[in-house]
C-alpha cells in the first residue's frame, strides 16, 4: 500500500511543478495553474492508489476524484503509462 501511495504523491509533486511553471507564465495560464493545484491537493488526500484507481475504472474512475478533470485524467494516465503502472488486472 506504501508503494501505491507515493505514485500519487510522486504525481502530486508532477503537478504541483506544472502548476508553478504555468504560473510563471501568468495571464491566462493562472487558472490552469490553480487547476493542477486543486487535483495535487486532491491527489494527496486519497486513501488508494491512483495506479488502483485506474485499473478498476480507467479515465472515467480519475475523474470521479474531485479536482480531476478530462485533461488532468488523461496527465494522470500517460504519467502512470509512462511509469508502466497502469496495466489492467
Amino acid at each position: 500500500m506504501k508503494a501505491t501511495l507515493q505514485v500519487n504523491s510522486d504525481i502530486a509533486a508532477l503537478f504541483y511543478e506544472k502548476a508553478r511553471v504555468l504560473e510563471l507564465k501568468g495571464g491566462r495560464y493562472a487558472y490552469r495553474a490553480l487547476s493542477y493545484i486543486r487535483a495535487a491537493r486532491a491527489i494527496e488526500g486519497l486513501d488508494r492508489g491512483l495506479d488502483e484507481i485506474y485499473q478498476h475504472g480507467w479515465l472515467v474512475g480519475l475523474q470521479k476524484i474531485k479536482g480531476v478533470g478530462n485533461r488532468i485524467a488523461h496527465d494522470i494516465e500517460n504519467e502512470l503509462t509512462r511509469r508502466k503502472l497502469s496495466t489492467k488486472k
